[in-house]
């Protein structure tokens, strides 16, 4: 504006010139302070780059030592399963050993247990016939005497 124009304008309207300058002015700092927090953020974006790309290849040395690590676990666990299944085996081998062997001896204990009760049930038979034997004695001898005993009285008919 030219003097002149100022020279003309009344104090409010210089006041609100000022304040409308110095509002515009504030605007201008707050966006310089914006695109100079950009500048800085892509300068420090471009310096890390280097750094990220440095970083990066440091990420994959330690995916790679992670999954070394892994690998070596894995084959850990493969090799322990060999063992645990080999031990498995062994001991369902000697549980069905012991199965085994404790099963001919039940069969053995029982053929045992079998002609024992074969032997007692013979004793007992032969011990039965032989009372039923006496008995037969007994009561033949009872009857042969009564008979000799009649026998052996005189008869009513002489």
């Amino acid at each position: 504006m030219a003097d002149r124009e100022l020279r003309r304008m009344h104090r409010a309207e210089l006041i609100e010139i000022i304040y409308a300058l110095k509002q515009s002015e504030d605007q201008l700092k707050a966006q310089n302070a914006a695109l100079t927090a950009q500048l800085q953020d892509r300068q420090l974006r471009l310096e890390k780059a280097g750094s990220i790309a440095q970083a990066a290849l440091e990420l994959n040395n330690v995916f790679a030592a992670a999954q070394a690590a892994a690998d070596d676990y894995l084959h850990s666990v493969q090799a322990n399963l060999a063992d645990t299944d080999a031990a498995a085996a062994n001991t369902l081998s000697q549980a069905r050993s012991e199965a085994k062997r404790i099963l001919e001896q039940a069969q053995a204990d029982a053929d045992s247990l079998k002609a024992q009760t074969r032997q007692e049930c013979s004793a007992m038979v032969e011990q039965a016939e032989q009372q039923r034997w006496q008995t037969f004695d007994r009561k033949a001898n009872a009857l042969l005497d009564q008979y000799r005993s009649a026998d052996s009285q005189p008869s009513e008919e002489t």
